[in-house]
């Protein structure tokens, strides 16, 4: 039975052939005219390629292959049986066509970007003497409203002159008096002292 598969080398004409004889009619349908599939909420049409089994063939034997190691050696009987299982399964995509014949691109979606907002005008920057200025301006307490003096209270001019006069009189008088006193103790006369002159102390007469 005869595929539409396109061959680029020897190892596709390979997978070919063998499909070529072991394929069934079902198989051979999917093949040659693809399967049709529902995607993204679309009626597509899943057809499939040797390039693309190559790819996948490719992803199969990196599973198998030792880690870190380069190539693998895969039996062709395991080959053929990813070639089977690759066009038969339909949940295996290939290249994705819409329903007018033109290639299927995924769409992507687009997030919608969330408005960025505009970055806030840089504060100027204050000396260390604004600084302190402010504090001051934060801690300083109110002031506290001082009672409103009566003006009734207040002496005026004329009781003013009277103490002040007063006051220079008073001070005028003290050194008179002193004077007096000093002339007083001057003149009065001075009581003797001797060892046999009595002291009286509480009324007791003790001679010395």
């Amino acid at each position: 039975m005869e595929l539409n598969l396109e061959a680029k080398n020897r190892e596709q004409q390979r997978i070919k052939a063998y499909l070529e004889e072991n394929a069934s009619d079902i198989l051979a349908e999917k093949i040659n005219n693809g399967v049709r599939i529902e995607k993204d909420g679309k009626i597509l049409l899943n057809r499939k390629t040797l390039d693309g089994f190559m790819s996948y063939a490719n992803d199969e034997a990196r599973k198998l292959a030792e880690k870190g190691a380069k190539a693998a050696c895969i039996d062709d009987a395991v080959v053929f049986g990813w070639a089977v299982h690759y066009f038969e399964e339909n949940s295996i995509e290939g290249t994705l066509f819409n329903e007018d014949g033109t290639e299927y691109k995924i769409q992507s979606k687009q997030v919608a970007k969330a408005p960025t907002a505009k970055p806030a005008p840089p504060k100027p920057q204050m000396s260390m003497f604004d600084l302190m200025g402010e504090n001051l301006e934060n801690t300083s307490t109110p002031s506290e409203e001082k009672p409103e003096e009566d003006d009734d209270d207040m002496p005026s001019y004329e009781e003013i002159r009277e103490i002040m006069a007063e006051i220079a009189e008073e001070e005028e008088r003290k050194p008179r008096e002193q004077k007096r006193r000093k002339r007083k103790l001057k003149s009065s006369p001075s009581l003797p002292y001797g060892r046999n002159t009595p002291i009286y102390k509480k009324n007791t007469l003790m001679p010395l």
